[in-house]
C-alpha cells in the first residue's frame, strides 16, 4: 500500500489543484481537505482530473511535519488499495433510511476484520450516525475511523465532500481494503482523570449536548469546585481541563463549547444522563505520544502510511506547551502521514472531542 499527500497554499484553485497533485498520476481512492471558501472548486477540479477514481473529502484544516495549515488544500491518494465509497443521507433526523446500502456496500467488499476500515467524514449528529453504523460495523468486526466538518462560515451549513461534490446533512464514508497487509486503528488520549471521585450526569439533554447539573449540582459549580477556574474561564480551560465519559477504565473526551448566562454547558459531545464523568488534566505528553509510536510498531510489521484524525483544540494545548515539533516528529516516525484536523474525531461507535484517532496501514 502507498500514501500520497500534497498540498498548496494558492488561492488559485485550478493552480492549487495542479500543485497538490503534482507527480501523481493515478490512485486507487482520493481524499481532499479543503477550507469551506475553497473547498467546492477544488471537487471539481479533482474530480475532473481524476475522473472515475471514488473520493470523500471534508472542509477542515490539516497538517503534516511542517506544522498545521487552515487556509490551503490538502490531497490524500490511497495506491494499492480497495475501495468501496456511499454517503448517508438525512443525518439529522433519518440517518437509518442509508444503512441497507451502506451494509450492501460493506459486503460486496468481503471485509476482513484485520485488512478492513471504514472511514467517514460528517456534517453533524454524530452520536446517532455512530450508533446507526455501528450496528452493522460490528456484525462484521470492521473499525470506523472519521472527522467532524469544521471551519464553516456562521450562517452556513457545514459540508462533506463526495466525488465532486459538497454535501449537506450527510456523512461520506469509505471502505478500505490493504491489499498488502493489516490495518491499525486506535486512539491517543492526552488527558489522565483529575481526581479518582467520579460524578455523575443527573439533568442533562442529550439532542443539543447540554449538560446542566454534575451530582444534582450546577455542573459548572462541579467544575470549578475541583479546577480552581471560575465560570467565565471554563471554556479556554477546556484546552487543560476537559470532561471524560468513563467506559471502565478508558475515557472517552469531551469539551464545552459554550456557557450560557445561566452556567449551562453546550458540549462538543453529547452526555446522556446517569454517565460517570471526571474532570481531566494533562498526562505526560512525552510519554503518552511516544508510546502510541511504540505500541503501533510493536502491532505491525511496518508502516506504509497514516491518517490521523485529530483536533485543533488539542494542537493548541500541545503547541502552547512548546511540544508541537517534537510532537510531529515522533508521528514522523512512521513514515509518510497525513493529518486532518477538526473540533470532533470518531472511533468505532464514540464521538470524541481533543483525540486522535489514527489509521495505520502496514
Amino acid at each position: 500500500m502507498r500514501g500520497f499527500v500534497g498540498t498548496s497554499q494558492s488561492d488559485n484553485i485550478s493552480e492549487a489543484i495542479a500543485q497538490a497533485t503534482k507527480g501523481l498520476k493515478k490512485a486507487d481512492m482520493l481524499i481532499l481537505i479543503a477550507p469551506f471558501i475553497k473547498a467546492q472548486k477544488a471537487a471539481e477540479y479533482l474530480a475532473e482530473k481524476y475522473p472515475g477514481t471514488p473520493m470523500i473529502g471534508t472542509t477542515s484544516a490539516f497538517y503534516s511535519p511542517k506544522g498545521t495549515d487552515d487556509s490551503s488544500i490538502m490531497v490524500v491518494a490511497l495506491a494499492g488499495v480497495t475501495v468501496a465509497t456511499g454517503v448517508i443521507t438525512n443525518t439529522r433526523k433519518t440517518p437509518v433510511t442509508s444503512i441497507l446500502e451502506f451494509e450492501d456496500t460493506l459486503c460486496a467488499m468481503e471485509p476482513e476484520a484485520d485488512n478492513t476500515v471504514c472511514i467517514e467524514f460528517n456534517t453533524g449528529n454524530e452520536e446517532k450516525l455512530m450508533a446507526t453504523i455501528h450496528s452493522v460495523l460490528k456484525r462484521y468486526d470492521i473499525s470506523l475511523a472519521g472527522g467532524s466538518a469544521y471551519g464553516t462560515p456562521l450562517g452556513d451549513k457545514n459540508q462533506v465532500i463526495y466525488n465532486g461534490k459538497l454535501m449537506a446533512d450527510t456523512a461520506v464514508y469509505a471502505f478500505i481494503k490493504n491489499n498488502a497487509g493489516r490495518i491499525l486503528v486506535g486512539k491517543e488520549n492526552i488527558y489522565k482523570r483529575l481526581s479518582p471521585k467520579p460524578h455523575f450526569a443527573t439533568l442533562v439533554d442529550r439532542n443539543t449536548k447540554t449538560l446542566f447539573q454534575l451530582d444534582d449540582t450546577p455542573a459548572h459549580e462541579i467544575y470549578t469546585a475541583e479546577t480552581g477556574v471560575e465560570k467565565e474561564g471554563i471554556v479556554e480551560n477546556m484546552l487543560v481541563n476537559p470532561l471524560g465519559r468513563a467506559a471502565g477504565e478508558d475515557t472517552f473526551l469531551t469539551a464545552t463549547a459554550s456557557l450560557d448566562m445561566n452556567g449551562v454547558m453546550f458540549n462538543g459531545k453529547a452526555i446522556f444522563e446517569n454517565e460517570t464523568i471526571y474532570i481531566m488534566e494533562p498526562d505526560d505528553i512525552d510519554e503518552v505520544s511516544k508510546g502510541t509510536i511504540e505500541n503501533i510498531n510493536d502491532n505491525l510489521n511496518s508502516t506504509s502510511f497514516t491518517l490521523c484524525f485529530d483536533s485543533v483544540n488539542r494542537f493548541r494545548y500541545i503547541a502552547g506547551i512548546g511540544y508541537l515539533e517534537a510532537y510531529l516528529n515522533n508521528l514522523s516516525q512512521l513514515g509518510n502521514y497525513a493529518g486532518i484536523l477538526g473540533v470532533g474525531e470518531q472511533i468505532n461507535n464514540q464521538h470524541v472531542n481533543q483525540t486522535l484517532v489514527y489509521v495505520v496501514f502496514e
